[in-house]
């Protein structure tokens, strides 16, 4: 039968370090606890209050949108505080800005009724007038703008056409533009001639040569009327007609100027028409154009009759 040993003992310094060990995980773990209770009591949104020392606490919004506690002083606060929450401390809200305050908007910025082209003439300012043009003029009695006697126009009228080619006349008869100038005797006549010939700068050259023999035979035939040479118009951008007779602006222009010259070297009016209807590029504005690009509109007649109207009557 065997005997039985006794159990081995732990050594006392095992057991005494064992002890500080537990003591010491204990420690840890209560000063862990405290500080993670501190750290959620913090977290707490704290109630606003005003100190006796001139500091005040309110709760802001910081960059992030998000809620927190800030403490500033009254005498240090920057006069553009962080986009706060609705203010409940004690300081005075600012009172809203007086309504005169307002801006409004600039009466400069409203269009002016006067950058819009007049429209309104007296039929009876222009009765014994005569008007001699091409197939654009003839829109002044097909419009019912004028009366057909007070137009000597025709289709492909040019300013040699004009003293050499016999036209339909309101009274069934025919005769050159200059003859039913000179039968009629009217006040004034008003030249609109040039949109046909404009092919080359040849015809130009020949056209503004016929442009001023027109006028000499005019002035000598009614020497009593004033003669008004109102500008060729201009074309769109995209104007069928003009591409088809290889007319440009810029030839338009230039024509434009001689008859400018010729008026002046002659004693005639000239009235720039050309400027009014072009639009912001320089084009036949489409406001006045036909769907060619070349004639007008049944309205811009009444554009161009009160353009020279108040250009008469000053």
């Amino acid at each position: 039968m065997q005997e039985k040993r006794p159990k081995p003992k732990l050594p006392r310094s095992v057991i005494v370090l064992n002890i500080i060990m537990i003591l010491l995980i204990l420690l840890v773990c209560g000063l862990t606890f405290s500080l993670a209770f501190s750290a959620i009591k913090k977290e707490e949104p704290p109630a606003t209050s005003v100190s006796t020392s001139g500091s005040t606490k309110s709760e802001l919004l910081n960059v992030n949108g998000i809620l927190q506690s800030e403490e500033t002083n009254d005498e240090d606060r920057p006069h553009t505080p962080p986009v706060s929450m609705t203010k409940r401390s004690t300081e005075p809200t600012e009172p809203p800005p007086p309504p005169e305050t307002t801006p409004k908007p600039a009466e400069e910025s409203i269009p002016s009724e006067s950058t819009t082209p007049s429209t309104s003439y007296s039929k009876e300012f222009f009765a014994n007038d005569l008007f001699i043009g091409d197939s654009i003029s003839t829109g002044l009695y097909l419009y019912g703008k004028l009366e057909m006697k007070n137009v000597a126009a025709g289709i492909g009228y040019t300013p040699y056409k004009a003293y050499s080619e016999e036209i339909d006349l309101y009274d069934n008869t025919s005769a050159t533009a200059l003859e039913y100038a000179q039968s009629m005797q009217p006040k004034r006549i008003f030249i609109m001639l040039g949109s046909n010939g404009m092919g080359s700068s040849t015809d130009i050259d020949a056209m503004k040569g016929s442009y001023s023999t027109l006028l000499e035979k005019l002035a000598d035939s009614c020497p009593e009327t004033d003669i008004y040479c109102i500008s060729v118009s201009p074309v769109t951008a995209d104007s069928s007609s003009a591409a088809s007779a290889g007319i440009t602006n810029e030839m338009i222009r230039d024509f434009n100027g001689s008859v400018k010259k010729i008026c002046d070297e002659m004693g005639a009016i000239y009235l720039d028409l050309y400027s009014l209807l072009i639009d912001e590029n320089g084009y036949f504005s489409a406001e006045y154009a036909e769907v060619d690009g070349l004639h007008f509109l049944g309205s811009t007649y009444d554009v161009m009759l009160s353009f020279i109207q108040n250009e008469i009557e000053g």
